[in-house]
C-alpha cells in the first residue's frame, strides 16, 4: 500500500508559515515601542543607506498597510508602511535598513 505524505509536508508547511509569521508580528510589536539612540525616522535611515551605497536613484514611498514594507526591483522604489515610514522605533529602523538591504 502506498502513503502519500504530500498533504502531511502541505499541513506541516502550513503550521511554520503561520508560527513564523506571529513570531514577526510579535516581535515588530515588541521593539515598535523602543526608540531608537538616533531618534531619525526609518525613511531617513533607508535613504542615508541607500545613498551611502550609490543608490541614490531609488525613491521611497509610504504605502498602507503594515508590514507592507517591500523594494520594488522594477521601479527602483522602497515602499515603506505607514507604521514604519515616520517611525524612528527600534522596529520601523530594522524594516528600513532591511529593504534598503534588498535594493542594495
Amino acid at each position: 500500500m502506498y502513503f502519500d505524505y504530500t498533504f502531511i509536508l502541505i499541513i506541516i508547511g502550513i503550521i511554520i508559515s503561520i508560527y513564523a509569521q506571529s513570531k514577526v508580528h510579535g516581535t515588530y510589536a515588541r521593539y515598535s515601542k523602543e526608540p531608537s539612540r538616533a531618534a531619525v525616522p526609518a525613511f531617513r535611515v533607508a535613504r542615508q543607506i541607500l545613498d551611502s551605497n550609490g543608490l541614490s536613484d531609488v525613491k521611497i514611498e509610504q504605502v498602507a498597510g503594515q508590514l507592507s514594507d517591500h523594494y520594488d526591483p522594477r521601479h527602483k522604489v522602497l515602499r515603506l508602511s505607514q507604521g514604519v515610514y515616520n517611525s524612528s522605533s527600534l522596529a520601523a529602523v530594522g524594516v528600513a535598513a532591511h529593504e534598503a538591504g534588498h535594493a542594495m
